[in-house]
């Protein structure tokens, strides 16, 4: 027996077409988890894991979206999404839905059955923050949901896709970025966090590799833990990889959990069509 959504008011949601998902009304902020702190009119600031409201233009690489269709990939609360809105964009948020979910890690004695049904609730958190935020802010952004690897054709294009701290929590991150630039025309701004022991690829030569780093350790078996991490270097090839060759690194500190964390953006420029067949 499926448990209806009580946070959801069937008589007020308005209908949306595919792909997009049809608004909620959502009134309880107890059935919400805000990824990020975001401040919305009526309801004051709500605090989330991430802060990144004094650092936001380093987070999006200082790339203009004024008048830009953007694609907010990962959009977890929203919140970038809704700045980006703020600054004159026109949004789609995009993140999970349905039956997709995150990509456990399969350790032996981890079982799907248990753990999936946590991780979707955890999900609809997110959106129920999405749309608690969306209606306090008078929203005109739209979301959309799904596999992470197979972002609707029918969005249609955009002109920038902005991830933020998306990929780590992919099993093939790299499908993900050919899912999502086979849509953007212009620019893409991937931001993703560097733990304190792989600092030191802010500094490592492209002489010496394209580095990938597993972060799964059978030791500690963390239910809901993240798959990678990505070196700058690697994910301007991949980038370059999929059509967008020219790309610029900065480096900067974001507040997680009340502590600060470095972070690292690539901003890339298409200069070749991506390969819409592999």
């Amino acid at each position: 027996m499926t448990m209806a959504d009580p946070t959801a008011h069937p008589e007020t949601d308005a209908p949306c077409s595919a792909p997009y998902l049809a608004p909620r009304a959502v009134d309880d902020p107890a059935a919400c988890t805000f990824h990020h702190t975001i401040d919305l009119p009526g309801h004051g600031t709500v605090t989330g894991a991430w802060d990144l409201r004094p650092t936001l233009d380093e987070y999006l690489g200082h790339v203009a979206v004024a008048g830009k269709r953007v694609l907010d990939f990962g959009a977890t609360s929203g919140f970038l999404g809704f700045a980006m809105e703020a600054r004159g964009a026109e949004v789609v948020s995009y993140d999970f839905a349905g039956e997709a979910c995150w990509e456990m890690v399969p350790y032996p004695d981890f079982e799907r059955a248990v753990i999936a049904p946590e991780i979707r609730n955890h999900l609809r958190r997110f959106e129920n923050a999405y749309w608690y935020s969306h209606a306090a802010l008078g929203s005109r952004s739209r979301r959309a949901g799904g596999s992470l690897y197979d972002v609707p054709e029918a969005i249609g294009p955009v002109d920038v896709a902005v991830l933020g701290n998306a990929l780590a929590r992919l099993r093939d991150p790299f499908r993900a970025l050919h899912g999502t630039l086979r849509l953007t025309r212009e620019t893409v701004v991937v931001t993703e966090m560097l733990p304190k022991s792989l600092q030191f690829l802010r500094w490592l030569p492209r002489s010496l590799g394209l580095p990938l780093f597993l972060l799964p350790r059978t030791d500690q078996r963390i239910r809901f833990d993240a798959w990678w991490t990505i070196a700058p270097t690697t994910m301007q090839e991949f980038l370059a990889i999929l059509g967008f060759g020219e790309s610029t690194v900065t480096y900067h500190r974001q507040s997680l959990l009340g502590q600060k964390r470095l972070c690292y953006t690539v901003v890339a420029r298409r200069t070749e069509p991506t390969n819409p067949e592999l």
